[in-house]
């Protein structure tokens, strides 16, 4: 994590502090230390064995913290810069239709950060649960924190999502703003101390209405400040032309071309973790979301012409039936086959049937 100035979000007046760049993974025991005796060799294998299955095991945490939500799409990925990484987020279940989202970045690398990462996870979900706001959240996560990591800062950013309404309550405790993408890629600015700098920090809340089609992206600052072979950022501001350029790409595509180009840009071992988590709201029709999936697929000019065919095959008046989508997924298969080739046509067809099950 870096500081900021002349505020610890502002992304005006940026300070950068080159990082070291890491030493390249491990090759095998044998040629990272042929000095070693073969029970030292052992010893050393047993422990790069032992690091494997922690970050298989936090990863798996990772992973299984990505709900599916009805009305929604979401996105997430977390890579850490050495075998354990400090950077989490996690999805909370709460009362009625809301859902809580953390994204958070915790000071330092390694095992000692991966460890810090886990009591801060757990303080958190324990604090979440009791369904207070975001605000009241992260202060008392805050107080955890400095009573179980004494010694260590957290950025953490809680948000509480109204999934009927659209609704986003977002606190930010020392973390990157979330950008909205609403046909525009803006900022949601709210500032806040770390955590585990002052036990008397107070959160305050912002909120926004995420509308069918939009999205909120979170990330940590591991992908802005990503440097090239020259030493040059990524910056906040090639990955906001980035999702403007493609605000169209849905959570999945979006995330994929954001690593494609981060790998891009600074090729080789990573100099911190990356995380990116997406979430965009549904159109509230069968027929548009299902448009847009042609689109992404297809390209929006020669979906055009194939949304046509394709609702032929279907019927107006069935436009917005899951069930008769479905049916007809085989013809429209057939139809995307001839026109596009088997490549295309069947992550297209996949897309579609995904789509059309969650609108059951």
């Amino acid at each position: 994590m870096t500081c900021r100035a002349p505020s610890l979000l502002g992304h005006q007046g940026r300070v950068p502090r080159r990082r070291p760049r890491p030493a390249p993974a491990s090759q095998g025991v044998e040629h990272a230390a042929p000095h070693l005796t073969a029970e030292q060799q052992r010893r050393a294998a047993e422990l790069e064995q032992e690091l494997q299955l922690a970050r298989d095991l936090q990863q798996g945490l990772l992973l299984e913290a990505a709900p599916r939500l009805r009305g929604w799409e979401v996105a997430a990925v977390s890579l850490p810069a050495r075998d354990l990484g400090g950077d989490l987020y996690d999805f909370i279940r709460l009362d009625g239709q809301s859902q809580g989202i953390m994204i958070g970045d915790v000071s330092g690398k390694g095992l000692a950060a991966a460890l810090r990462m886990a009591v801060a996870r757990t303080v958190f979900r324990h604090e979440a649960r009791r369904g207070e706001p975001p605000g009241e959240t992260l202060a008392a996560v805050n107080r955890g924190v400095l009573s179980e990591i004494p010694q260590g800062m957290v950025t953490m950013l809680y948000a509480r999502l109204d999934t009927a309404q659209g609704l986003l309550r977002v606190a930010n405790a020392g973390h990157t703003f979330p950008l909205i993408v609403n046909g525009q890629v803006q900022e949601l600015e709210l500032s806040g101390l770390p955590l585990g700098v002052d036990p008397e920090s107070d959160y305050t809340e912002a909120s926004a209405t995420l509308g069918p089609g939009d999205s909120v992206v979170l990330y940590t600052d591991g992908l802005p400040e990503a440097e090239n072979p020259g030493g040059a950022l990524f910056s906040f501001e090639r990955l906001q032309a980035l999702i403007e350029a493609h605000r169209h790409l849905k959570p999945r595509a979006l995330v994929a071309l954001l690593l494609h180009e981060l790998r891009a840009w600074s090729p080789g071992a990573q100099s911190d973790d990356v995380t990116i988590v997406v979430l965009r709201r549904r159109f509230s029709r069968l027929s548009a979301e299902l448009q847009s999936v042609a689109a992404e697929v297809l390209g929006e000019e020669r979906a055009e012409g194939f949304w046509i065919e394709a609702l032929g095959l279907v019927g107006a008046t069935h436009a917005d039936e899951a069930e008769t989508w479905i049916a007809v997924l085989p013809e429209v298969l057939k139809l995307a086959q001839s026109r596009y080739g088997r490549g295309l046509a069947r992550e297209l067809h996949q897309q579609l049937r995904i789509t059309a099950e969650d609108y059951r």
